[in-house]
Order: structure tokens, then C-alpha cells, then sequence
């Protein structure tokens, strides 16, 4: 064989390992890629459930705090007028010693308060909803209908990404399960202790 055609020989050979070496690097970059993308993925996923349980304890927290101290009354005005929905319960509107007005916020009627003056200073959405709801802005959406559903079958916790007019939202949703102070304002729906009163 000629010292040209040996050339060619070797030039050809080590074209074709420059090349498989090339394609496997791509490979092993393009595979990197997709692990660091996903990995990138589930630790936002992951921090943004973390934020969401935080702020699910927070408000669960808040409504036991006034739901075992049976509501505070204050001074009702336009942002918090008496509550049309507890009208049943006694005692909802009262007058001091003095003369001055109060009505009841039961825990619901509070955490709605907090949850709407939360969003507005820090973007955080919170809402309280169940299949028994007695003020019409409660009404459950279909996918909350589905993990309220799911809470009376045992499910624990409801977990997704979904759209909301067109954005993307993480939801997550925890049962609440009626305590006696909650029997105050919700007995006449017919809950008992223990049993799963919404989120």
C-alpha cells in the first residue's frame, strides 16, 4: 500500500472517531442539560410547595387562634360590615356599656379579611371554599370540588400546577376538619366533630 493511500486510510479512520466522539459529547451535554433543566424544575417546584404549605400553616394557625377564642368582635363599617351569613348565630351584633356598636367576625369572615390584605401586599392567594358553603364567594371551583371530594375519600393533601385566566398557579389544598368551636357558626349545616369542614 502506498504511503498516500495510508494517509487517506488514517485521515478517513480518525475523521470517523472526531466524529463519534463529537455526536457522544453532544449526547452526554444534551442528557446534562435535560438532568440540570428537571432537577431546576422540581427545586422550584419544591421550594414553591414549601411556600405554599408555609402559608397554608399560617392561615390554619390564624383560624384556629379565633375560632377557639369563638371570633372578635369589632366595629362594624364598610370593609367589615355584619356578616349576612350569621345571622343565626346570637350575639352576632352587640353594644358595649358604652353604647358603642360591634358585630361578630366569625374565624372565616377574619381569614378572608387577612387573606385579601396578604394578597394584595404580597401577591399570595388564599381561599377558604367547601362543598357547604354559605357565602357564595366561597363557591368551590371544579378542581377544588375535586380535592374537597378527594378529602372526604381520605386524600390528605391536593397538589398541581394549573391555569388560572390563562397563568400558571401552583394550588394546594389541605382538609380542615370541623372542631367544636366551628360548630357556632356551622352546626345548623349539620357538621359534627371531625368531620372535614373545607379548606
Amino acid at each position: 500500500m502506498k504511503a498516500a493511500d495510508r494517509y487517506k486510510l488514517n485521515y478517513s479512520y480518525l475523521l470517523k472517531i472526531i466524529v463519534l466522539v463529537s455526536v457522544l459529547w453532544t449526547i452526554i451535554v444534551l442528557a446534562s442539560l435535560a438532568r440540570s433543566i428537571f432537577d431546576v424544575h422540581q427545586d422550584t417546584m419544591n421550594s414553591a410547595k414549601r411556600e405554599a404549605v408555609t402559608n397554608f400553616n399560617k392561615d390554619v394557625a390564624f383560624r384556629n387562634w379565633a375560632s377557639d377564642r369563638g371570633g372578635v368582635y369589632v366595629s362594624p363599617d364598610n370593609s367589615t360590615p355584619p356578616s349576612p351569613y350569621l345571622t343565626n348565630v346570637p350575639d352576632r351584633d352587640v353594644v358595649t356599656n358604652t353604647g358603642k356598636k360591634l358585630t361578630l367576625m366569625n374565624p372565616a369572615y377574619m381569614l378572608r379579611h387577612a387573606m385579601n390584605e396578604y394578597s394584595a401586599v404580597y401577591g399570595v392567594q388564599g381561599r377558604i371554599t367547601s362543598l357547604k358553603y354559605l357565602n357564595p364567594m366561597n363557591k368551590p371551583d371544579e378542581w377544588e370540588i375535586r380535592a374537597l371530594r378527594a378529602f372526604e375519600s381520605g386524600t390528605k393533601e391536593v397538589f398541581e400546577v394549573s391555569s388560572i385566566n390563562g397563568e400558571p398557579h401552583l394550588r394546594l389544598m389541605r382538609p380542615l376538619f370541623t372542631k367544636k368551636s366551628c360548630l357556632k357558626c356551622h352546626g345548623h349545616q349539620g357538621y359534627k366533630e371531625g368531620d372535614v369542614r373545607g379548606v
